[in-house]
């Protein structure tokens, strides 16, 4: 079996306080998803999540705004190869708002740990893994 190309998504970790920026799902099982998509042929990992935050929630981010954080292998997707890559932000994000509203309900900020359990399973460890390296420098 021929595998497809690999695909590469860049998620945002928006952080406010103990809070992480969180999309409301339309219409899937888990119910919150973190701001990103796919990244096109011709873009970097940043350059694809600043636009597909500009689509998603109408935020203008810039390189400066984002700090990369770790890339994760999708382990479901055994017929193609799926990479996400996390950015964490803690720029202020006050305006933002659903622009894509047949994907997404609401725009919140969540308390992380209230978010992690309706994240899919990457993005959770994400969240999960930066908040856990926070309290660690912070103790």
């Amino acid at each position: 079996m021929k595998l497809k190309k690999s695909i590469n998504k860049s998620r945002l970790i928006a952080i406010r306080k103990e809070q992480v920026l969180v999309l409301q799902k339309v219409g899937y099982s888990k119910k919150y998803s973190l701001p990103g998509g796919i990244t096109k042929k011709k873009e970097g990992h940043e350059q694809g999540l600043i636009r597909e935050v500009l689509e998603e929630i109408g935020q203008q981010l810039n390189t400066g705004d984002l700090t990369y954080f770790i890339s994760r292998k999708d382990r479901k997707k055994k017929e193609q190869k799926v990479y996400k890559h996390y950015f964490i932000t803690t720029r202020s994000l006050k305006r933002a708002r659903v622009c894509e509203p047949h994907k997404f309900k609401k725009v919140l900020w969540v308390p992380w740990y209230e978010a992690l359990e309706d994240l899919d399973r990457e993005d959770r460890s994400a969240v999960a893994l930066y908040f856990d390296q926070k309290q660690k420098i912070a103790n």
